[in-house]
């Protein structure tokens, strides 16, 4: 579809506004807000949507505010092979629709019909998909567009140099394809209600069936569990009457070893008491020869103790000798050291003064020099603040006093030369002032104004410059004026002048400079401020420092001396260093030798009286114990205690002979098992005889109850059922199977086609963002992903604006590519790239005009530089006056 024309009149706040469009080629619609930018695109589709008389909201918020007059859209387009002219006019009794079709047969028509045959010609020849997709109504935001329409996909696939795919007989089928589909599946792929619902019965009558089938089952099983249990009753009776009988038996021949048993028991304590006296002795007897042997060990202590004493008496002695020689040393390592560093300081003092009587001077250079640059520098700013011109003025100046000499000598060359030759002497009147010419006396003058000239009573002549003249004279008083005002503004009177002053701000700045590199140099790191604080420090310092020097020793000459002295001094003082840490060092090693050997004559004496007093401890505890009980009553009640041990371990033993020959263990057990088998043949008798009557109750109560009918009539009701299913799966996969391949079929078109498209969005979309730029399509053909300079981004990840920039090339390259084969419509785009800087904006008015050349583009927005670069477009404005408001 191309529009032509159209002209809106009564339109909102529109009161009559014509716009004519290029059939290939940008249209910019310009104008402020509110004059009825917008109302063009919303005005063309609602007349192409909506009959005269329609009652719509969309159509009754057009009406003019303010004026009785009914809203009038009149529009020229060709869509296909037709080309008409449509009129509409809505409201009150005023509605009246009118159409003319021009090609490919003449034709009039009005009211319905005529709008049933536009929408008839409309539905025949317009993809209104595409439509949509190439519209970017005002406030629309920047989404991209859904291209899924058949035209794109039909000239997608001629461009990939395949046989259209996607028309409107494969669009039909893959319609009844998916239909099919649809009575089986969810869009999701499940399976729908209904096969769902056939699943769950076929599940219930299935778990009805085995229900009954179990119940049938479980009747015949307690019948047959009730008999086998009335057998086995009689075979528990008799087992429960043998197990009494033993428990009886085995009973009684316990009873009979009970007396032998109590006489092992109480034997076992008798030997038990033998054991803890045996024990006791023993205990008391090996006690008395611990206190013996300590005894015995403790003057063995004291004995060497004693003589390690008497050893490390003249240890002591030598190293409290050593320790005395130690400290004297350490004294005169001392003084030694104390001489040399204050030698050391008072050098570094003398070479740290000669230092700073260096830096003194140093920072009175930079304090010079700093002056110096700063009035320097004052001095510049003044004259350049004081100048109000620049070098554009002087070039100014330059151009204009060119135009001055060029006007000049144009003047000069177009004036009337007159010459006048007086052939014998005479009294004349030269433009009104008396003069006297002398025979043969020769006048010459050029003509710029009116010249007069006469001889009383004989000639009068008047020359007057032609118009060229004039205007020359003109061009020369406008030059020279422009000239003067230049002058003026410099306050100079000549382009000489000009040139110096010019040269005098360029000295000026360059010893701006010059100034500020020197301040810069001089300050370095530091403030004016620090700097004069410093340099008032350090001269301090230096006039302070003579007077307070006490050294005896002369100052040295200069600072390199004063460096040599200190080099001296500190090497001096680090070798009294050392001779005193080392004399330091011997001096704690002999006072440590000397603690250590103290501590060790103490400790010797501790233990020594330490062992003496556990001797004595030892020896009393012995005669304490002894005259208690003397070392041979201890051995004698040993001795006593065995022998008694010995005689209840025999009579102990021959019970238990007796006990083993009974086998009183294995009767035991037996008793024990005897009676378990007894509790456990009564405990099974019990349950069976419980369990006949639990069945017999549970048959009286259930009977069949006509299970048989009813499990007969489920299991015919399952088979059906299962049959119904089985023919619905067998059909929802066939129909899966066909959508299947030819989605599959399908998807191999799109990628077929998706290839030129993808390549045109990736040419516009490189004149934009450059040659790295790349996009990435879903199988809707809508952008997703943008790599640029090797990024790739989903396009939700992108500025507003570079969206809005992919979404305004998507739809070129839509148009690009259906315009040629004669299905496209025009690209409207109402007030977009409002977020684009001015370098894309440029870039997109490439992009736009390379697109544009064989489709039609119309671009509506209230900022007029918007789309300045766009090359090709043709720039339609619409003033003010056009309109009364736009709601």
């Amino acid at each position: 579809m191309r529009l032509h024309k159209i002209q809106l009149k009564n339109y909102r706040g529109v009161a009559d506004c014509t716009v004519e469009f290029p059939e290939h080629g940008v249209t910019v619609i310009e104008g402020d807000n509110e004059v009825g930018k917008t109302c063009i695109p919303e005005a063309l589709g609602l007349i192409l949507n909506y009959r005269d008389d329609s009652k719509d909201k969309s159509i009754k918020a057009i009406k003019p505010v303010g004026r009785d007059s009914s809203p009038e859209v009149t529009v020229e387009l060709s869509s296909g092979s037709y080309r008409l002219k449509y009129f509409k006019r809505w409201h009150r009794n005023k509605n009246e629709t009118a159409l003319e079709v021009f090609a490919p047969q003449r034709q009039q028509l009005s009211g319905r019909q005529a709008h049933d045959r536009v929408e008839a010609i409309l539905n025949d020849t317009l993809d209104r998909n595409l439509w949509d997709a190439l519209i970017i109504e005002q406030g629309s935001g920047v989404g991209l567009p859904q291209f899924g329409c058949s035209t794109l996909g039909a000239a997608l696939d001629q461009a990939a140099g395949g046989e259209a795919f996607g028309g409107d007989g494969e669009d039909d089928l893959w319609q009844r394809v998916e239909g099919e589909r649809a009575k089986y599946f969810t869009p999701t792929g499940q399976p729908n209600k209904d096969r769902k619902d056939q699943s769950k019965d076929l599940a219930e009558l299935q778990a009805n069936t085995s229900s009954l089938s179990n119940s049938l089952n479980q009747i015949q099983a307690n019948a047959d569990e009730a008999n086998s249990l009335q057998l086995a009753e009689a075979k528990l009776e008799e087992r429960y009457k043998q197990a009494s009988q033993d428990v009886t038996d085995l009973s009684e021949r316990w009873q009979a070893t009970e007396e032998l048993r109590n006489q092992a028991k109480h034997l076992k304590s008798d030997h038990g008491t033998a054991q803890d006296k045996l024990k006791m002795a023993e205990d008391a007897h090996s006690r008395r020869q611990e206190l013996i042997q300590q005894v015995q060990s403790h003057e063995q202590n004291q004995t060497q103790l004693q003589a390690e004493a008497q050893r490390s008496a003249p240890e002591l002695a030598r190293v409290m000798q050593r320790n005395q020689e130690a400290k004297q040393a350490l004294e005169a390592t001392q003084t030694s050291l104390t001489k040399a560093q204050d030698a050391l300081r008072q050098a570094n003092e003398d070479r740290d003064y000669l230092r700073n009587v260096i830096e003194r001077q140093q920072l009175a250079e930079r304090q010079n020099k700093l002056i110096t640059a700063e009035r320097t520098l004052g001095e510049a700013e003044a004259l350049l603040d004081a100048s109000q011109v620049d070098e554009e003025w002087l070039e100014q100046v330059e151009q204009a006093k060119l135009q001055v000499v060029s006007h000049q000598a144009a003047l000069q060359a177009s004036a009337v030369a007159v010459e006048v030759t007086a052939l014998a002497a005479t009294a004349a009147l030269l433009d009104g002032k008396q003069v006297t010419l002398a025979s043969g006396e020769v006048t010459q003058t050029d003509v710029t104004d009116t010249w007069d000239f006469q001889i009383p009573d004989t000639v009068h002549i008047k020359v007057q410059p032609g118009n060229s003249y004039q205007e020359l004279a003109a061009a020369v008083r406008s030059s020279e004026n422009d000239y003067e005002r230049l002058c003026q503004i410099g306050e100079v009177a000549t382009v000489e002048q000009a040139r110096r002053k010019i040269a005098e701000q360029q000295e000026a700045e360059i010893r701006r400079k010059t100034a500020q590199a020197e301040i810069k140099e001089s300050l370095r790191d530091l403030t004016p401020e620090v700097l004069a604080q410093k340099a008032q420090n350090l001269e301090k310092r230096v006039a302070e420092y003579p007077t307070k020097r006490s050294s005896l020793t002369p100052l040295p000459d200069d600072f390199e001396q004063a460096k040599q002295i200190a080099a001296a001094a500190e090497e001096a003082e680090k070798k009294c260093r050392v001779a005193f840490e080392s004399a330091q060092a011997s001096a704690s090693q002999a006072n440590n030798e000397i603690i250590e050997a103290q501590r060790t004559e103490a400790t010797d004496a501790q233990k020594l009286e330490s062992a003496g007093d556990a001797l004595k401890l030892a020896q009393q505890k012995l005669q304490t114990e002894r005259a208690s009980q003397p070392d041979d009553e201890l051995q004698a009640a040993q001795d006593a205690a065995t022998v008694n041990l010995q005689a209840t371990a025999s009579e102990l033993q021959k019970v238990q002979a007796e006990l083993q020959a009974l086998d009183i263990g294995t009767l035991d057990a037996k008793l024990k098992n005897a009676r378990n088998v007894q509790a456990k043949a009564e405990k099974e008798l019990q349950t069976n005889q419980n369990r006949q009557v639990e069945l017999r109750g549970r048959l009286e109560a259930q009977g069949e109850a006509g299970l048989h009918s009813e499990l007969n009539q489920a299991a015919s009701k399952l088979e059906h059922t299962t049959r119904q299913q089985n023919q619905t799966e067998k059909r929802a996969r066939a129909a899966e199977l066909l959508h299947q391949i030819f989605h599959e079929h399908r998807q191999q078109a799109r990628q077929r086609y998706m290839t030129p498209f993808k390549s045109r969005i990736d040419q516009l979309g490189r004149i934009v963002f450059g040659p790295s730029f790349e996009v990435e399509l879903n199988e809707d053909l809508k952008p997703v992903k943008r790599t640029l300079n090797g990024t790739t981004l989903d396009v939700e990840q992108l500025s507003v604006g570079a969206q809005e920039q992919l979404s305004v090339i998507s739809r070129l390259a839509c148009a690009s590519i259906v315009s040629p084969s004669g299905g496209g419509v025009p690209v409207v785009i109402d007030d977009a790239l409002g977020w684009s800087d001015p370098s894309r904006l440029a870039a997109m008015g490439t992009a736009i005009a390379t697109a544009s050349t064989q489709s039609q583009v119309i671009l509506l927005t209230c900022t007029p530089d918007r789309y300045s670069h766009v090359g090709n477009a043709s720039v339609v404005r619409l003033p003010i006056a056009d309109s009364v408001s736009n709601p």
